[in-house]
C-alpha cells in the first residue's frame, strides 16, 4: 500500500521503531521456534529496515523489500552493507537478489493485510515458502475475524510528539472505524499531525482497508500456497507476546508458521573421482 503517511520513511520510522519490550519478545518467539538463533532473516516489507537492524546487531544476515523508494533508501542508510541487502519490491514477489534459505521471516505489523486480494496472499505465502529453509519458521501478524464478528471503533495506537530525524516533531492517531458489512475489511483511520518536517504537510489524514481472515480460509490460504502448518499462536496487541489459542475470531495474532512437507536440499554427493554427481 503506497500512502501519503507511508512514502515519509523518517516520520513512520519515528513513530515505529520496536519498543526494548517489543524486541525482547520477538527474539523469545524466534528462539523458542527455530530452538537458536536466527542466522538469515528475511523481511518482505521491511519499510525503513528497523526490524532488519535489529537482527543484523545479533549477527544475522539480512534481507529486505517494499514498495516504497524512499523506504529502502533509509534502510540502505541504517543497515551496513556488508550482511545487509534491501531492494524495492513488491511483497507478492520479492525481488529474486534477496536470495533464499531463510530460517526466519517476519512480517509483524499485518503488512499483509494491506494487500488487496487473498488471492494475493496466496501469491504472497507461495513466494516466501520457496525462499525459505526447510525448518525455517514465518512470524506472520495478521487479524482472524469471523462473519458476525465486530469491532467497536476507537483509537488503536496513538503517540507523540517525538523527535523526528532530520528536524521536527509529530505526533500520530490511528483509529479502527471497524468491519466493513461486504468485504469484512477493518478500516483504519489515521492522522499524523507535523511540525518543522521537511517536506511534510502539518496534517496527514487518511483511511484505508486492511484485509481479515476467518479462520478457514486462513488455513484454505496456507494450504494454497504449498502447505503451511501453524506451530503457535500470540496475542498481538500485547507487547509481551502471550500464547492464545487461534480459534475463530481470535483477533489480531502473531503466527508462527513452517512450510509443510517442504524438500529438503539436496546434497551432492562425490565419486571416488571427487566429482559431484
Amino acid at each position: 500500500m503506497s500512502s501519503a503517511f507511508y512514502r515519509r520513511s523518517a516520520l513512520y520510522a519515528a513513530f515505529f521503531v520496536p519498543s526494548a519490550e517489543m524486541r525482547a519478545s520477538i527474539d523469545r518467539v524466534a528462539r523458542r521456534m527455530l530452538g537458536r538463533k536466527a542466522r538469515r532473516v528475511l523481511d518482505p516489507a521491511c519499510g525503513p529496515g528497523l526490524w532488519l537492524e535489529h537482527f543484523h546487531a545479533q549477527g544475522a544476515e539480512v534481507a529486505g523489500s517494499d514498495l516504497e523508494e524512499d523506504a529502502i533508501a533509509l534502510a540502505a542508510e541504517r543497515l551496513p552493507k556488508r550482511g545487509a541487502i534491501v531492494r524495492v519490491g513488491d511483497m507478492r514477489r520479492p525481488p529474486d537478489e534477496l536470495g533464499d534459505g531463510f530460517d526466519l521471516v517476519i512480517n509483524l505489523d499485518n503488512s499483509i493485510g494491506h494487500l488487496p486480494e487473498y488471492m494475493d496472499v496466496v501469491e504472497h505465502l507461495a513466494s516466501i515458502r520457496r525462499r525459505m529453509s526447510p525448518r525455517g519458521v514465518y512470524l506472520l501478524g495478521l487479524a482472524v475475524r469471523e462473519e458476525g464478528d465486530s469491532i467497536d471503533a476507537g483509537v488503536v495506537y496513538e503517540r507523540g510528539p517525538v523527535d523526528v530525524p532530520g528536524g521536527g516533531f509529530a505526533a500520530l492517531r490511528t483509529e479502527t472505524l471497524g468491519l466493513q458489512p461486504v468485504t469484512r475489511c477493518e478500516r483504519i483511520r489515521q492522522v499524523a499531525i507535523t511540525a518543522n518536517v521537511k517536506d511534510a504537510p502539518p496534517v496527514i489524514a487518511e483511511q484505508y482497508d486492511l484485509l481479515t481472515f476467518p479462520l478457514a480460509l486462513l488455513k484454505d490460504c496456507l494450504a494454497a500456497a504449498g502447505g503451511f502448518e501453524i506451530l503457535a499462536a500470540f496475542d498481538a496487541t500485547d507487547e509481551s507476546l502471550p500464547a492464545k489459542r487461534l480459534s475463530k475470531g481470535a483477533g489480531d495474532v502473531l503466527l508462527a508458521i513452517r512450510p509443510k512437507d517442504a524438500p529438503r536440499a539436496r546434497t551432492k554427493r562425490t565419486t571416488s573421482r571427487g566429482r559431484a554427481r
